[in-house]
Parts: C-alpha cells; structure tokens; sequence
C-alpha cells in the first residue's frame, strides 16, 4: 500500500483506537484530504498514532486510502458516529461534532440498512409542519423528531410529543395512501424514559433495533390510523 511519512498502511485491526480518536476525526469528515492534512485536523501530534487512527478506519470500510491522500463520505462520517457510540463514547461529547442535518441523515440510513423506504424533510403548507424524517412500513408512516441536542429535560419531552402527534394527524389528512402513521422521537443520547405517552423515545444506539422490533408491538406504540 502506498506510505505516509515513510509507513505503510497495513491490514491490522488489532490496535486499539480509543473514543478521543474516533471523534477527533469528524472533523475532517467529509472531505479529501492529504494525510498529513488529516493529522493536523484531528490534532493529533504522533504519526504513528495517525497512521494507527487511518489503517483501524480503513480495514472497517471507513473511507478510501490512495496516494498519501484520504477520502471520507458523508456516511463514512456517520459510520464514525456510530462506531463511536457502539464503544461507549460520551453522547453529548459526540453532539458537539455534528450537525442537526448529519444526524437527520444517520436516522435516514438506518431506516434504509432495515429495508425501509424514508423521507426527509417533509414540508406541508396550510396548516404548516415539517417532518424530519419519514420511514415507511408497509402502509404505515414512522414519523419521526430528530433531537441531537446535549440534553433533554423532562418538561419538554410533553412538548415534543404533542408536537410530533400533530404532525402526525396532518400528514394522515394530506396523505391517503398512507393507512396509519406513528410518532417517533429519536435522540442521540439516552433518555430516562423509553416511552411518554406510549410515543418512544429511542435513543440512536438503539434505534435499528426499534425499526426491527416495532412491527410486533403495535398495541403498546401511540397509533394513529388514516380517516
């Protein structure tokens, strides 16, 4: 493969990358930059560290190595998140690094990775709404809140929940073909509650396995059907 300062990338996942690491690198995703470029982004002072960081990203299909130079796409941003999240590290340390449209987007890839179609962005005009993500089931609308924010105190979890369910009703009045829909609330960190008001509160580390598991428990999600 080709070297960086004089070192090969190699094929080894056997180094441990820690947290600091992973999260150090969204800022230089996405982008294609030179390594030496991507050192200085992720302000990391040893070579052999940044060598370690790009070969442990690389062999997980992390971005595209060549010629001294390092490219990262949007989902290989995402990806980095994700695998950030799966080895324990600090949610709101994460939400500092990414941006409110970064985290529609995830949500939207792990509804297409379950076999889902979606939506994003979904205006409606008289009576206004916009819907961040949409995933769909069959005939029924996962309509879903993306909250990346740090934190989320309990007196606006009421808020958000009436919110999301008016949305819902007026998606269900403007869409026909749609039989049913479900008001979701994703967010990046965990949360006190898994429901409020039978309205899950998912937290993103968990959120393909709600999209696999949903289907089966229908009686116990807030279920609004189409008139």
């Amino acid at each position: 493969m080709p070297s960086y300062f004089g070192t090969k990338l190699t094929d080894n996942t056997d180094v441990l990358i820690n947290n600091e690491l992973l999260v150090r690198s969204l800022v230089a995703m996405p982008d294609n930059l030179t390594l030496e470029r991507f050192q200085q982004l992720c302000e990391i002072t040893s070579k052999t560290t940044t060598m370690e960081l790009v070969n442990y990203l690389i062999n997980l299909g992390i971005g595209e190595f060549s010629d001294d130079s390092v490219a990262f796409s949007v989902k290989d941003k995402l990806d980095t998140i994700l695998l950030a999240m799966k080895q324990g590290c600090d949610p709101e340390r994460l939400s500092k690094k990414i941006q409110w449209n970064d985290f529609e987007l995830f949500t939207s890839l792990l509804i297409n990775s379950a076999g889902y179609s979606f939506e994003r962005n979904v205006v409606f005009t008289n009576p206004r709404i916009q819907i961040d993500v949409i995933g769909f089931y069959r005939k029924i609308a996962l309509l879903i809140d993306c909250k990346h924010w740090r934190k989320i105190h309990d007196f606006n979890i009421s808020k958000f929940s009436s919110n999301q369910i008016r949305r819902a009703e007026v998606f269900l009045d403007k869409r026909k073909d749609v039989e049913s829909a479900i008001p979701v609330i994703v967010t990046l960190h965990e949360y006190n509650y898994n429901f409020f008001d039978k309205i899950p509160i998912v937290p993103i580390s968990r959120f393909k396995e709600f999209l696999q598991n949903f289907p089966f428990h229908l009686d116990a999600l807030y279920f609004i059907q189409n008139k």
